[in-house]
C-alpha cells in the first residue's frame, strides 16, 4: 500500500478517453445484467418486505396462503435484498471500479454472464424454497442447502475475473478502493464457506451454533457491504470534487483496523445469552476498538468533502454518497451502544434490535450503490437519465425513507424494549400498543418502494437504445473543473 497513491484520483490512462470508453465497452453487457437482476431483486425484495411489514399490523393479510404466512415471508425478503439486490449491485460496481482502477479492459466478460445466471438462478431456488417451507432456522442461511455449491460456484467465477483484472492492470499503485474490494471479496466466501461447514455440513453443537450464525450475521454486514459501499465513496468522492482524499495516511491504519477489530465483534450480538461470557465481553472490545477505525474514515471522507458542499446541488451522486457516510456514522455508533449491556437488555428482540443492520445494508451500502449506478450507468450506456423529475423522486424517496425509518425503528424499539421489560405489563398489551409503530415502519417501506420503482423506470430508459421516454437527457453528476476527461 503506497502512501503516495492519493497524488491523483485515478490512475493515469495509457490513452485517456479513448481507453476509458474501451473499458466501459467491455464491462457495459455484463455489468447491465447484474444491474437488472440487481433492480429486480430490489423491487422483489422490497415488496416482500413491504408484505411481512403489513402482517405484523394486520395479521389477516395474505394469511389463507402458507407461503406467503410471516414465518416464510420475512426471511424470503431478506434473502431476496441481501443476496439478490446485494450482491448484484455489489458485482457490478466492484468490477467497474477494479477495471478503471487497473487502467485495463474486462476481458472475456461472456464468462460473467453464466455467474450472473448461476448466482440469480441459485437466489431464486433459495427464495423460492424459504417460501416453500424449506428454510433453515440461522438468519441470513435460510436458504435451502442444495443452493449453497451453485452461489459458490458463481461467485467464484466474479472472484476470477476481478482478481485477473487486477493481475493484469497497467498501474504500479493499488488505491484504497482496491484494497476494500479486495478484502470484501476474499472475506465473504471465508465466513460463507465456514458457517456453512460448521452449521450443516458437520455441524458444531449446542450454545456455538448461534455463537457462529452471530459470528456470520455481523461479518457479512461488517466485512462484505460495508467494504463494498466504502470502496465507492473513496473513489466517487475525490473522482468527482477533483481533488484528493484528505489525510489519505490514515487509510491503511483504518483499513486494517476495521478488518481486524470486524473479525472478532460478532460476540457482541449474544449479550445476555447462554454462551460463555468471554465471547460477547470479546465481541464489546473489539466493538470498542472499532471507534478508531471509523473516526479515521470519516477524516478521509468528510475531510475530502469539507469545503465542497457546494458540489451537492450539482451531484445526484455526491447526494447519495453524503447519505452513505452518514450511515455509516450512525450505523457504527449503533453498532458501539449495543455493546453497552444496559442498552442491548432494553433493545433486544425489539424493532431496535433490527436498525443496526438495517443502517449498515441498506442506508450505508444500498444508498452507496445508488450513488455508484448514478455515476457509473452513463458511462457504459453513453447516454444520460433520461427523467430528471425520475431521479428526484428517488432521491427523496429514499431520504425521506430513511429519516423516517430510523427515527421510527429507534423510538418504537425503545418503547417496546422498555414495555417488555416491565413485568406487569401482559405480552398482548405490548403488542396492541405497537400496532402504531408497525403500521408506521410499512409506511417507510412503501416510501422506499415507491423510490425503488422509480430507479427501475429511469434504469430501464437509459439502458434502453432508443429514448422510449421521449425527454431530453439530462446530466446528473457534471465533471468538475479539475477533471479534463469524463471519468
Amino acid at each position: 500500500m503506497n502512501s503516495t497513491e492519493n497524488t491523483r484520483t485515478e490512475p493515469v490512462e495509457r490513452d485517456g478517453r479513448t481507453e476509458q470508453m474501451e473499458i466501459d465497452t467491455s464491462a457495459k453487457w455484463p455489468l447491465l445484467v447484474f444491474f437488472a437482476y440487481a433492480i429486480g431483486w430490489l423491487i422483489v425484495g422490497g415488496a416482500l418486505e413491504l408484505a411481512a411489514a403489513i402482517q405484523l399490523h394486520t395479521p389477516t393479510f395474505l394469511a389463507t396462503c402458507e407461503w406467503f404466512t410471516h414465518g416464510r415471508l420475512a426471511p424470503a425478503a431478506q434473502n431476496a435484498l441481501v443476496y439478490g439486490w446485494g450482491f448484484n449491485a455489489a458485482f457490478a460496481v466492484g468490477l467497474w471500479l477494479m477495471a478503471r482502477l487497473s487502467a485495463t479492459t474486462l476481458r472475456h466478460g461472456g464468462w460473467l454472464f453464466i455467474a450472473a445466471k448461476f448466482w440469480n438462478t441459485g437466489v431464486a431456488f433459495g427464495v423460492l424454497g424459504i417460501l416453500a417451507g424449506y428454510s433453515t432456522s440461522f438468519e441470513l442461511l435460510e436458504m435451502p442447502r442444495f443452493v449453497v455449491c451453485l452461489l459458490l460456484v458463481s461467485y467464484a467465477l466474479v472472484g476470477v475475473w476481478a482478481v485477473t483484472t487486477f493481475s493484469i492492470r497497467n498501474t504500479e499503485n493499488v488505491f484504497a478502493t482496491q484494497w476494500y474490494l479486495f478484502g470484501a471479496a476474499f472475506w465473504f466466501p471465508w465466513l460463507y464457506a465456514v458457517a456453512q461447514l460448521m452449521l450443516f455440513n458437520a455441524p458444531v453443537r449446542g450454545v456455538l451454533q448461534p455463537v457462529v450464525n452471530a459470528w456470520y450475521v455481523h461479518g457479512l454486514h461488517g466485512l462484505w457491504f460495508v467494504p463494498v459501499a466504502l470502496a465507492a465513496a473513496y473513489y466517487l468522492l475525490p473522482k468527482i470534487l477533483g481533488k484528493t482524499i484528505a489525510h489519505y495516511y490514515f487509510a491503511p491504519l483504518a483499513f486494517w483496523w476495521l478488518a481486524i477489530a470486524t473479525a472478532f465483534a460478532g460476540g457482541s450480538r449474544l449479550i445476555g445469552a447462554p454462551v460463555p461470557v468471554w465471547i460477547p465481553a470479546l465481541g464489546t472490545v473489539a466493538n470498542f476498538m472499532l471507534v478508531v477505525p471509523v473516526v479515521l474514515i470519516g477524516l478521509n471522507l468528510f475531510g475530502t468533502l469539507s469545503g465542497r458542499y457546494g458540489a451537492l446541488n450539482g451531484s445526484v451522486t455526491l447526494r447519495f454518497v453524503l447519505l452513505s457516510m452518514l450511515a455509516f456514522v450512525l450505523g457504527s455508533a449503533a453498532n458501539f451502544a449495543f455493546s453497552f449491556p444496559g442498552v442491548a437488555q432494553v433493545a433486544q428482540f425489539t424493532l431496535l434490535s433490527g436498525l443496526r443492520d438495517w443502517l449498515l445494508f441498506y442506508a450505508c451500502f444500498s444508498t452507496a450503490m445508488f450513488g455508484a449506478a448514478y455515476f457509473i450507468l452513463p458511462r457504459l450506456t453513453g447516454n444520460e437519465w433520461r427523467s430528471p423529475a425520475l431521479v428526484k423522486i428517488h432521491l427523496g424517496a429514499t431520504v425521506l425513507g430513511v429519516v423516517l425509518l430510523t427515527v421510527g425503528l429507534a423510538w418504537g424499539g425503545w418503547s417496546q424494549g422498555r414495555m417488555l421489560n416491565d413485568a406487569t405489563l401482559a405480552f398482548t398489551d405490548v403488542s396492541r400498543a405497537m400496532t402504531f409503530w408497525f403500521t408506521y415502519r410499512t409506511v417507510g417501506l412503501f416510501v422506499l418502494l415507491l423510490g425503488h420503482a422509480a430507479f427501475l423506470v429511469n434504469f430501464a430508459f437509459i439502458a434502453c437504445p432508443f429514448n422510449l421516454s421521449g425527454a431530453a437527457p439530462a446530466q446528473i453528476n457534471p465533471p468538475p473543473a479539475l477533471e479534463v476527461l469524463k471519468a
